[in-house]
């Protein structure tokens, strides 16, 4: 029995509303049991043709979309699916975004996420949230570090000058008489001397304190960089003089940086200071000035013993501090570089040593040129 034209549209229009309902099978069955035969209907039986196709190739879809909702990232889309090139679309991303968060996965937050608007922004929300976690880890694990060396300065590098002092101090309590007049002094002399080293240590701990508190305030201006050279050459003149060390400055009168000089003055000292402790009877420290860019480059160097490769790593770290002994036996506290390190990065700026063992060694560091303009009010 075939159908009429009327019929046969009619039985069409049923098989097309169930495939709007996604009732693929549904909708096959009915089209397999219609009969479009005859003549008068062949342009019904194209219009089948059609739909049978559209419905093989829906299904072939709905397959492809369940093996993507299974996880199933590698299942091959329908080639001669309409929506082929979109569904190849569909599977790459999802392929990348699961690369993606196997990367989060493994710590690494610098992933954002580009894949559909309202979805991207929740994922990027929650891996900025993993970002701040891991920073707030990374932070407490620097805080418990410092405060551990912190203690152990504290607890080791305190007491043992105290014990030198107070061992020196029995000797010549109790043996005074005994004693001739050049032991007495040179007892005498390791007491000062220690007394002195301790005392740069617990200045330096102070300072380093007050920064890591906040109660040294910054607060930068337009800085003259030669008069703090001047200055700082005009403290370390008789210690570079006791050991025939030339100071040299190359910095041009009117050369200029936006910090603070108080924080400045501190680090030049500490630098200076340190160039003629590892710099040889007869040597040279020269400090030089030169703007690049928006900055100025602020160098000290030295003719001295030089530095390790090794042990420029660990420069300027408050956990590896080292504490070589200089030309003529000078101590340190190994703190000096971690504050100037504080202090230049608060100023804007960053710090590095290069070094060659045996020549001698260059302590950069740069300040902005002028003020920042976030600094502007």
């Amino acid at each position: 029995m075939s159908e009429t034209p009327f019929e046969c549209y009619t039985v069409l229009s049923k098989i097309l509303q169930k495939i709007s309902r996604g009732e693929l099978h549904d909708a096959e069955i009915l089209l397999e049991t219609a009969l479009f035969r005859q003549e008068p209907e062949a342009q019904c039986n194209k219009i089948a043709e059609d739909i049978r196709t559209l419905i093989n190739q829906l299904g072939e879809g709905a397959k492809f979309a369940s093996a993507l909702s299974d996880g199933k990232l590698h299942y091959e889309a329908p080639k001669n699916f309409y929506l082929f090139s979109e569904y190849k679309q569909l599977q790459a991303n999802l392929k990348h975004l699961t690369w993606q968060t196997q990367q989060i996965a493994k710590g690494d937050y610098s992933q954002n996420v580009n894949f559909m608007g309202e979805f991207s922004h929740a994922f990027n929300q929650m891996i900025e949230g993993l970002r701040d976690s891991q920073k707030t880890q990374d932070q407490l694990k620097e805080l418990y570090t410092t405060r551990d060396k912190f203690f152990s300065i504290i607890s080791h590098d305190l007491r043992s000058p105290f014990n030198a002092i107070l061992g020196f101090s029995d000797i010549l309590v109790e043996e005074w008489d005994e004693l001739t007049d050049a032991e007495r002094k040179n007892f005498l002399r390791n007491i000062r001397n220690t007394a002195h080293n301790t005392f740069d240590l617990l200045e330096r701990l102070l300072e380093w304190s007050r920064i890591q508190t906040g109660k040294m305030r910054i607060v930068p201006g337009r800085l003259n960089l030669g008069k703090v050279v001047e200055e700082t050459f005009n403290l370390h003149n008789a210690s570079a003089g006791n050991k025939l060390i030339r100071l040299i400055m190359e910095v041009a009168a009117e050369t200029y940086a936006w910090a603070d000089k108080d924080a400045i003055l501190l680090v030049m000292r500490n630098l200076i200071n340190n160039a003629i402790k590892f710099t040889r009877q007869g040597g040279l420290v020269t400090v030089s000035a030169a703007p690049m860019n928006k900055l100025v480059v602020i160098s000290v160097s030295d003719t001295g013993v030089g530095i390790s490769k090794e042990n420029l790593k660990k420069l300027f770290r408050f956990e590896e501090q080292l504490k070589t002994e200089g030309t003529d036996k000078e101590k340190g506290s190994g703190l000096g570089l971690v504050l100037c390190r504080e202090i230049i990065e608060k100023s804007g700026g960053r710090i590095w040593a290069e070094s060659t063992e045996g020549e001698g060694s260059i302590f950069s560091f740069t300040l902005p040129l002028t003020q920042p303009i976030q600094d502007i009010p």
